[in-house]
């Protein structure tokens, strides 16, 4: 039978071990990480390596996440500096022929026509409701709509210029707010 003194210090000693062990593992789990386990969860679930050209877009002020259309943005990127062609052709794109390139490759819709036709085609939007994949249409030094583009998220929109070809411009700039006509989404 154990003494009393001897129970106490086999509890003591079983409560010293407890400690040791237990500690280094409290602290360990506790202790500030560099990582951020949130951000490290999420940077396993979305790959940004599935998305050609994620840096470029990074850059020009789009950042990709799991809830953009990575089927998009995958289309989008090798078209990007494609030189600027009336009545798009192989070797270049007009803004309707960028669009209807890219809605027909993403979404499977067959377009036709400038981009006039093709705001006929779509159900009106304020800008306010913009979102990925809508689309913008302009009247350029003319009464009737006569470019097109298409809408990528923080006020960015990709559309086929006539100088620098297909390009992603700010839609907050002066020059496009002042001929930007109306917003439309087709309803897939």
């Amino acid at each position: 039978m154990l003494s009393p003194e001897n129970i106490r210090s086999n509890a003591l000693i079983m409560k010293m071990i407890l400690v040791f062990t237990a500690f280094p593992l409290v602290f360990f789990l506790f202790s500030p990480q560099d990582i951020d386990p949130d951000a490290a969860l999420y940077e396993n679930i979305f790959d940004t390596t599935r998305i050609a050209g994620y840096s470029f877009f990074r850059d020009n002020g789009i950042e990709i996440t799991s809830e953009n259309n990575i089927t998009l943005f995958n289309a989008l990127y090798p078209l990007m500096g494609t030189p600027h062609r009336i009545r798009a052709g192989r070797d270049g794109l007009d803004c309707s022929g960028l669009v209807k390139k890219l809605y027909n490759e993403v979404f499977g819709t067959n377009l036709k026509g400038a981009s006039r036709d093709i705001f006929r085609q779509t159900n009106e939007i304020l800008v306010e409701e913009l979102k990925e994949a809508d689309l913008i249409f302009f009247k350029i030094n003319s009464n009737q709509i006569n470019h097109i583009g298409i809408y990528l998220g923080n006020n960015k929109f990709v559309h086929s210029s006539s100088v620098s070809g297909v390009v992603i411009n700010d839609f907050s700039k002066e020059y496009y707010q002042t001929h930007f006509y109306k917003a439309g989404r087709l309803n897939f």
